[in-house]
């Protein structure tokens, strides 16, 4: 018998775990592995902020469905693979492993930054988020570092939990060093400026966050900036295990797999989501929408891999669709340059939510 592996429960494995429980795989032991029981969709988190959607609705119980899909499951994170050997360490399980897959997300953090690791208050890895919602909600200070999309969202969102609680004495920081929403042209940053603006988030452009020390974030302009609470979302960040475990990376530190998402030296490791770098498309943004996408190419590979036949590629749209709550029930339709702002986007990201949250509801 063989053993497929999954490390993570991103938005990639879901669909494996979807398509084991509706064509059970002969002759093949499924693990997966997830630091957390539950997966919580970061396509909600701004909505959970605000106040738009409870815990649950936000939230994948792993386990029962990985039992859906008569697959092992393990509370645990993978903390080193010996290729070598196909065996990994994670908590007290040496497991091994015929092909093996990650799908273990990214990290926001950057050790550039001194004294960020010790001030933030850390969004991912994802099973930590909902504890830290209260705290900044009820903090009166908030600065956030980033200009792209998650920043500007989680800003608002919070903005707009505040305004309705009639917290107006709250204050909210924006810190970017780039322009905002960079990878998506004039019109978008104006709408979002707009949004930020009327909100009454403060922002601090072109200032790049160099020390934080003592509840103050210092520039390189020497711009001085207070807050009681910091979140850092400034660009995904690498998990140590591909490095700690030689595997090939990118110069960043994801995992380096080929279109047809395999190790570039290890083909029988697999890599999708953010945790993985395609090195034929090196500057892919790193967002759900990719993720969702591997994962039929993903299930179609493994299965290949397992029975010696041909594999298919992923390419990637040249354009995304992006699409982010702007507080309020309104959002901006984002699609390369092109941008729109109304109710009627937020209605349709959120149907979109519910129905990707429904998919794999037990």
């Amino acid at each position: 018998m063989k053993t497929i592996i999954l490390a993570g429960g991103g938005h990639a494995h879901l669909t494996i775990l979807e398509k084991l429980s509706e064509s059970p795989v002969p002759d093949t032991k499924w693990i997966l592995i997830s630091s957390d029981v539950y997966q919580y969709y970061s396509g909600m988190f701004s909505g959970f902020i605000e106040g738009l959607y409870t815990l649950e609705e936000i939230r994948i119980d792993l386990r029962k469905l990985a039992f859906k899909a008569n697959c092992e499951f393990y509370e645990a994170s993978v903390e080193k693979v010996d290729a070598d050997n196909k065996t990994l360490i994670a908590g007290h399980n040496h497991l091994s492993f015929d092909l093996l897959s990650f799908d273990i997300g990214s990290h926001t953090a950057n050790p550039e930054i001194k004294g960020l690791a010790e001030y933030q208050t850390a969004l991912k890895p994802a099973h930590l988020f909902p504890q830290f919602i209260q705290t900044l909600q009820d903090s009166k200070n908030v600065a956030i570092i980033g200009g792209g999309a998650a920043a500007c969202e989680i800003a608002l969102s919070l903005a707009a939990w505040k305004k309705e609680q009639h917290r107006k004495c709250d204050r909210i920081s924006l810190v970017h060093s780039g322009e905002l929403l960079e990878a998506h042209g004039p019109k978008a940053r104006r709408l979002i400026t707009e949004r930020l603006n009327r909100s009454h988030i403060a922002r601090y452009p072109n200032e790049r966050a160099a020390l934080i020390k003592k509840e103050t974030i210092y520039t390189n302009n020497h711009t001085e900036i207070p807050f009681k609470q910091l979140i850092y979302l400034g660009g995904a960040n690498a998990p140590e295990i591909f490095r700690k475990s030689g595997l090939t990376v990118n110069e960043d530190g994801f995992l380096s797999v080929n279109t047809m998402l395999q190790s570039i030296d290890a083909p029988f490791i697999f890599g999708a989501g953010d945790c993985a770098s395609l090195t034929a498309y090196p500057d892919l943004e790193k967002n759900g929408v990719h993720a969702v996408r591997q994962g039929p190419i993903l299930w179609h590979n493994l299965l290949a891999a397992l029975n010696r036949q041909p594999l298919k590629d992923y390419h990637p749209q040249n354009a995304s669709l992006a699409i982010l709550s702007t507080g309020s029930k309104k959002g901006l339709w984002l699609h390369g340059n092109k941008a729109f702002y109304g109710t009627m986007v937020w209605h349709i990201k959120n149907n979109i939510d519910r129905r990707f949250i429904r998919r794999f509801k037990t």
